[in-house]
């Protein structure tokens, strides 16, 4: 089981980050032990985040995006892990890739996202690193009750009306008018799920969502992967419960269900979502290792620079 490219993944993204303000992106914000954060670095991370994400919640996920990347740097050190020949030429050789995605536009690419060449290959590096510690590691088994008890834990169930505050075919926003509208239908529907209407009834006749008719048993979903006004909605319920919440989608009356209405409900969900739980707590398992070497190696985290982490926040707006 190979961990996880996160961070190969977002270099394959094109989000760029504003390049003006007085920032030396080049200058340490954090070091995890030997392992040192440049302020490029983080903005990268941060700019990628903030594309989902409030502020404070993009700076918190990218310091620690930052934090845990290096903490496995700094523990496949700590044991020993050092790149041979063969791996310094995959990492080359991926870094490549990374430069070829460009189109020849890398060198903007750094320019615009206030990154160096050297952040980009401590980035790439990490998941080599990641791999080889893993290897030196090796996987921890996990039994199908372990892997039901996850899903229990860190899955939800719910349907939804959603009442669209944009034009379904333009995607623009409606004009004000029309948004009142929608939020008066909104509250309506509520009312009338909470006094006993029947929501399957009331999904089919007014919901805008086209997902709702392939999906007649609800959304099963954990962290990230829906909206995040959504997900905190169906958080805040207990089963049966309902609510309603506004995301940039519009209006959605939600219902939260329970994931083991039937044992066979259960498991026929738990066998769709199978392969994603074995993953997360491959990655979950590999972290608490990770970590648990950061422990062993007394392996520090400080923030070095935390003005340059301000004015790299207050830049990207």
């Amino acid at each position: 089981m190979k961990y996880t490219k996160i961070a190969a993944a977002v270099l394959s993204c094109s989000l760029l980050m504003s390049g003006c303000g007085k920032v030396n992106y080049t200058e340490t914000i954090m070091t995890v032990g030997d392992e040192k954060i440049t302020a490029g670095m983080y903005g990268f991370y941060y700019d990628s985040y903030k594309q989902m994400l409030s502020e404070e919640e993009a700076k918190e996920k990218a310091l620690t995006q930052c934090e845990d990347n290096q903490k496995v740097v700094a523990a496949a050190k700590a044991v020993g892990i050092e790149f041979d020949e063969e791996t310094v030429k995959e990492v080359a050789d991926y870094k490549q890739q990374v430069i070829d995605s460009y189109n020849g536009g890398y060198e903007d690419f750094l320019k615009e996202s206030n990154m160096s060449d050297s952040d980009v290959d401590t980035i790439v590096s990490v998941s080599f690193y990641a791999e080889k510690l893993q290897e030196r590691l090796g996987d921890k088994e996990y039994t199908d009750e372990d892997k039901k008890e996850y899903y229990k834990e860190h899955y939800r169930r719910a349907k939804h009306i959603l009442i669209s505050t944009k034009d379904m075919t333009t995607d623009e926003e409606l004009p004000a008018d029309k948004q009142e509208e929608a939020k008066k239908k909104a509250d309506e529907l509520l009312a009338k799920a909470q006094n006993g209407e029947n929501f399957d009834t009331l999904i089919q006749e007014n919901s805008e969502d086209p997902g709702s008719q392939s999906n007649p048993d609800g959304y099963i979903f954990t962290d990230n992967e829906m909206v995040k006004e959504f997900q905190d909605g169906v958080d805040s319920l207990q089963t049966g419960e309902f609510t309603l919440v506004k995301s940039d989608f519009g209006y959605h009356v939600i219902q939260r269900l329970a994931l083991d209405e039937t044992p066979e409900f259960f498991d026929k969900g738990f066998e769709e979502k199978k392969t994603n739980v074995e993953a997360a707590l491959a990655n979950d398992g590999f972290k608490n290792q990770v970590y648990e070497l950061v422990d062993q190696y007394d392996i520090k985290t400080e923030i070095v620079n935390q003005d340059a982490i301000d004015k790299v926040v207050k830049n990207s707006k």
